[in-house]
């Protein structure tokens, strides 16, 4: 092998781990995307399904529900079984969803199958992004995290454009396979070599790290701090294995207890919670489900609602694109505030122009005014608001609660997903759209401001350096306790060993 072939290799192997999980996200945008398709449908005089406006809003927005069940199912098993074990279980209810809408007959098992593929995207949400933080060069780390919401576009413009041509049941059948090739990917993918080193298997964990990242002194001395690290943590729970049942449990409430008031483990929740809030209430999640309603109601009953959903997703996904870029080169805060800053004046836009549109109060209208409104939002959006989230999940928890962390952190996500696609139709048909832009708006600005204080910034850094400064100790710290056997360092960590039995 050449030494420019040795050179790529490293970075060519993260991205075949990372399209193990895009291309798994991908088959979730599609089910995100999939409602905006059967909704319309079911509707038509000769569907064979009736819906009532009640059961297309749970059709909807089952997915938030579910994503819960998701999140309390993987956030044991991906400490347990590991993260590649707990990637292919993914698979399993997603499939099982698509072949279901195949074959149901009634709204019941419509809500089912929408129900299991939110398992799968509650289970995959807080492992996708641990997966590729983990496994890729915080160099590029925030690009390649940034194909999480990349995929979420492509899977949503798939399902949409299937939706142009397509009955929903061939659309179900097709976005089937898009998870099947998923599943070969991920079979084919290594174990994370955080994971490992946390479990004592550090000759393995070193293999597939220097497999991933290759043998330069950078990686060696990533390698090093995290080996050193998970060494002292693990002194620290020496015989514990050993202990009684009822004793176990005790140590456990007081873990709980005591991880809880930790900087380390509650600050980032505390972002990551306003982060999916954030996320939900700006509307990707709203405008997929319920974009040919949206359109209707800003452009008017007569625009062609198909044509635009999809330019809206193309749109979607070039900036999507563009987000790879500007996550490469930009600091994390700048990209979230000013992208954050022109979504709340769009939204702020969108509800003035139509609050003086159904009041005659335009002394000019255009078709071309609400377009280029939702063009700026849905741009604003994509660049920033749905990219940063994944990314900084991916960054911001320390191994010990990685799991854990980002089980608890995505039920804000799960919550306000369910919250907002089920309440949206309600709000619009009681204070009107104007109305449910500002509260939207609002919802943001609260956001933003309390995440201005907290949130630090992530680019560039190690996943290591950012556990540190969280725990308010730099890597220097570190070093120095070293030598002294761990107990310095045991110490410094006394409050953060992952001690569970």
């Amino acid at each position: 092998m050449s030494k420019n072939e040795s050179k790529y290799m490293p970075f060519l192997r993260q991205c075949f781990v990372t399209a193990s999980v895009a291309l798994n996200i991908v088959g979730h945008g599609a089910v995100i995307g999939y409602a905006a398709v059967l909704i319309p449908a079911l509707r038509s005089p000769d569907s064979p399904i009736v819906a009532t406006p009640s059961q297309e809003s749970w059709i909807a927005s089952i997915i938030g529900f579910a994503l819960i069940v998701g999140n309390f199912i993987i956030t044991p098993l991906m400490d347990t079984l590991g993260r590649k074990k707990s990637h292919l279980l993914t698979i399993l209810p997603n499939m099982t969803g698509w072949f279901m809408l195949l074959m149901v007959n009634n709204v019941a098992g419509l809500i089912i199958a929408r129900f299991l593929q939110g398992i799968a995207m509650g289970m995959l949400g807080p492992l996708g992004s641990i997966i590729i933080g983990e496994m890729t060069d915080p160099k590029n780390r925030g690009a390649f995290l940034t194909s999480v919401s990349l995929s979420l576009t492509i899977g949503v413009l798939f399902s949409h454009a299937l939706g142009t041509y397509f009955s929903w049941q061939q659309n179900a059948l097709i976005c089937s396979f898009i998870t099947f090739i998923s599943l070969i990917l991920i079979i084919h993918a290594p174990e994370s070599p955080s994971w490992l080193i946390s479990k004592g298997r550090y000759e393995k964990g070193s293999e597939i790290f220097f497999w991933l990242r290759g043998k330069d002194d950078r990686q060696r001395m990533e390698l090093e701090d995290l080996i050193a690290a998970q060494k002292s943590a693990r002194k620290s729970s020496i015989g514990e294995e050993k202990q009684a049942i009822g004793e176990r449990v005790k140590r456990l409430f007081n873990y709980l207890c005591k991880t809880s008031k930790k900087p380390e483990f509650y600050k980032p929740i505390l972002i990551m919670f306003l982060l999916y809030t954030m996320f939900q209430f700006a509307g990707i999640n709203v405008l997929s489900s319920y974009v040919m309603d949206i359109v209707h109601q800003l452009i008017g009953p007569d625009a062609n609602a198909k044509v635009i959903m999809v330019a809206l997703d193309v749109e979607r996904l070039v900036c999507n694109l563009l987000a790879v870029f500007l996550m490469k080169t930009m600091k994390r805060r700048t990209l979230l505030f000013s992208t954050a800053g022109i979504c709340v004046l769009s939204y702020l836009g969108k509800a003035g122009y139509l609050y003086c549109k159904q009041n005659d109060l335009l002394p000019y209208d255009n078709q071309w005014i609400p377009l280029f409104l939702i063009g700026i939002y849905m741009f604003s959006l994509t660049i920033g608001i749905s990219s940063i989230p994944f990314a900084i999940s991916g960054e911001i928890f320390p191994l010990e609660y990685r799991g854990l962390g980002g089980g608890i952190s995505v039920w804000a996500l799960s919550l306000n997903f369910f919250v907002a696609v089920k309440s949206f139709p309600v709000l619009i048909g009681t204070v009107g759209l104007p109305v449910t832009y500002c509260l939207y708006a609002g919802i943001l600005v609260i956001c933003l401001i309390v995440i201005y204080f907290l949130m630090p910034e992530t680019k560039d850094r190690t996943l290591q350096d950012i556990e540190n400064s969280f725990r308010g100790w730099t890597a220097e710290d570190y070093r120095n306790a070293e030598p002294l056997n761990g107990k310095v360092i045991t110490e410094m960590r006394r409050c953060s060993s992952h001690i569970l039995y």
